[in-house]
């Protein structure tokens, strides 16, 4: 079955990468959850060690879903006031073959976060409220353990609660099944939800825009 994509390219020279694709990814999430979809994944084609990138990518095997995506009002507007250079929706190329890539939650990092560590010492003080006795923080025990590279997005929830969203890579030899979370990430356990690297694709289509 067919892939196909359409792209955003952050315009302005001074610019939070990490900030606006938080931003992106939220818009997608809202949009995958509204309508109840796991069909849509993202991929960043600038991805660095110093930064995720100037160009966010949405891939599915649906152009109607991606087209939908690609109306919402955050899209349009931050395109209006010249923010944002976005793509048509087009076909990636049958004809070649693609270096694939499952992007995907780094929950380890989160969980080391301080708003994640906030929140799990407010849960743990409410679970001995109620059970009646004082808490005492645990030291923990736990070793090092290495953890891949990832980037650090802060997102916004639906409830207002911000936290931090931690994107890593991992490459594959072949494309894996298209399943995506609602944030449009893969499953690195799982191996599920490769994207192809735009990256020659994208520089070719914006010679022509």
């Amino acid at each position: 079955m067919s892939r196909y994509f359409f792209y955003i390219r952050y315009l302005p020279e001074d610019v939070n990468c990490e900030f606006l694709a938080g931003k992106c990814i939220r818009i997608l999430h809202a949009y995958q959850t509204r309508f109840n979809l796991r069909s849509i994944g993202v991929s960043f084609p600038d991805w660095g060690q110093s930064s995720i990138g100037r160009t966010i990518a949405f891939i599915s095997e649906s152009p109607q879903s991606l087209t939908t995506l690609s109306q919402q009002n955050y899209f349009v507007r931050m395109s209006e006031e010249g923010y944002f250079l976005i793509s048509g929706v087009q076909v990636l190329p049958g004809d070649q073959e693609y270096q694939e890539f499952i992007y995907y939650r780094e929950r380890r990092l989160e969980k080391e976060s301080a708003s994640a560590k906030k929140r799990e010492l407010k849960r743990l003080q409410a679970r001995a409220i109620q059970a009646g006795v004082d808490y005492a923080p645990k030291t923990s025990g736990r070793g090092c353990v290495e953890i891949p590279f990832a980037h650090r997005l802060s997102f916004g929830s639906s409830s207002g609660a911000d936290f931090l969203l931690f994107i890593g890579r991992l490459e594959c030899e072949k494309k894996q099944l298209s399943e995506f979370s609602s944030y449009g990430l893969g499953n690195r356990p799982e191996f599920k939800g490769s994207v192809p690297c735009l990256r020659p694709l994208i520089c070719e289509c914006e010679v022509t825009i």
